[in-house]
């Protein structure tokens, strides 16, 4: 007897349809739709919450649903007006990669029992290593972003240097800049790593981490009896994409005997351009390294990636075998990912990356990263040409910060409201959703361009757009 959830070929085809419809449909109008839009909680649950049906529901009425009451109240990552925070653009080709691995839905967790998808898997990370420089037999796994990704080099990296011995994990010293990115510290304190003992190095006027400042520092807390275990360097920081000196670090690293991790989720695909290439030279120099192929590889969230020098570094750290687990254990050439981090229970996160670099290959991708690259650069020259506007960190890896400096106005307080109030009113324009942070204190509008679709005209209607509101001010 048919199960009734199994549906007959007609009927998964019917309706497998009418969703890549409706993403084509969102897809090709994106420039007609706002790039932002929003709802407080107490809206939102007013048009979706309710108690779950006890007889099944028509698809078409289902998707009807979702589209009035649903996706029009979100920000639209692949909108090519949206500049804000590190976008996500996926290819479609890429978002049927990631529908095939759903719709396979094979176990990644042990090689043998997705040897095909695990292969493919493996196929992927050596692309990365080869891209970055790390040597043959480095590896890794695919994880669900970079925060995963750094927290599991964190326990890796704890772990070489306090294994089984008791009252080390109190001395343990992490060491990484003032502009590094939230999850390292939080990959720091889910690692067990005492709060107190997180070193936040000063950076330059580039908000490039101070390697003498690092160097004083990593031989101040040796000499006190302290266990520096790691430094973490950023090879394109949220806030400016700035990317730390990898050399200087990685000798630091070498003579302190520590483990270099490098951040590189925003910046580490834009070495596949030559500028990116010469901006990230000594990151083939890291023990670890952290990739996010859902911002610069243009593949659907969630998609990040830990790639280690030693894997068997990962595998001390994480390994576990339960009697229930002892089918699946491998004969040394195998791999199972369950066996490099913390999840055991995974999907195939590299179809998505496999199908969307096959389809395009590294020409298209490298050509719209270069692109993304020259627009931001071309936003900090319209700005430039512009007395109003004030450069904070000039355009580096497709990013760059700037406030609106009206003549005589020089109250901190005063300019950070101004630019406050110029922020909110261009999002709420709808054409463009930009973002903000702090550099040395000062409130600063920020754009990211990494969308494909954005265009020179987009980042002329924005610049052209900032200046009409803040003339109205």
């Amino acid at each position: 007897m048919t199960s009734p959830l199994d549906l007959d070929y007609e009927t998964m085809r019917r309706l497998g349809t009418r969703v890549a419809e409706v993403v084509a449909e969102h897809l090709s109008t994106l420039r007609s739709q706002p790039a932002f839009s929003s709802l407080t909680r107490h809206q939102a649950e007013g048009l979706v919450s309710g108690p779950a049906p006890e007889q099944g529901t028509d698809f078409e009425e289902m998707l009807r649903f979702l589209r009035r009451n649903v996706f029009d109240h979100s920000a639209l990552e692949p909108h090519p007006g949206f500049l804000a925070y590190v976008p996500s653009c996926p290819t479609f080709p890429a978002v049927l990669g990631d529908w095939l691995a759903t719709g396979f839905n094979s176990f990644g967790g042990a090689w043998s029992v997705a040897a095909g998808p695990n292969a493919v898997e493996l196929t992927v990370l050596d692309w990365f290593r080869s891209w970055l420089g790390l040597p043959a037999g480095s590896g890794g796994l695919l994880t669900s972003g970079g925060s995963a990704a750094n927290v599991t080099a964190m326990v890796a990296a704890r772990h070489a240097v306090v294994e089984d011995q008791p009252g080390r994990i109190e001395r343990v010293m992490l060491y990484t800049s003032a502009q590094a990115h939230s999850s390292v510290v939080r990959a720091a304190w889910i690692a067990g790593v005492p709060r107190a003992n997180l070193r936040s190095i000063p950076v330059d006027a580039g908000y490039r981490m101070r390697a003498d400042l690092l160097a004083r520092a990593v031989k101040e807390d040796r000499d006190r009896g302290l266990l520096p275990f790691a430094v973490v360097g950023s090879a394109g920081t949220t806030n400016t994409a700035a990317v730390d000196p990898l050399h200087p670090i990685a000798d630091i690293a070498a003579e302190f005997g520590v483990w270099f991790h490098v951040d590189a989720a925003y910046g580490g695909f834009a070495i596949l351009t030559d500028r990116g290439r010469a901006l990230l030279d000594g990151i083939e120099r890291a023990d670890s390294v952290t990739l996010d192929p859902h911002k610069w590889l243009f593949v659907p969230f969630e998609c990040g990636c830990l790639l280690a020098r030693e894997p068997r570094r990962l595998v001390d750290a994480f390994r576990i075998l339960p009697e229930y687990l002892r089918d699946v254990e491998t004969g040394g050439e195998e791999v199972n990912f369950a066996d490099y981090g913390e999840q055991l229970t995974r999907y195939t996160r590299a179809f998505k990356v496999w199908v969307s670099v096959n389809y395009f290959g590294l020409g298209a991708i490298r050509s719209a990263i270069d692109t993304g690259i020259n627009l931001a650069r071309h936003a900090e020259e319209l700005m430039r040409a512009d007395a109003r506007f004030e450069i904070l960190s000039p355009a580096q890896m497709g990013i760059v910060c700037f406030r609106v400096h009206p003549a005589g106005v020089d109250d901190p307080g005063e300019l950070n409201r101004l630019n406050e109030e110029i922020n909110q009113r261009v999002v709420s324009a709808g054409r463009h959703f930009i973002s903000s942070t702090r550099l040395d204190g000062r409130f600063s509008l920020r754009i990211c361009v990494l969308g494909f679709r954005t265009t020179k005209d987009d980042i002329a209607d924005l610049v052209q757009s900032i200046k009409d509101v803040s003339s109205k001010q």
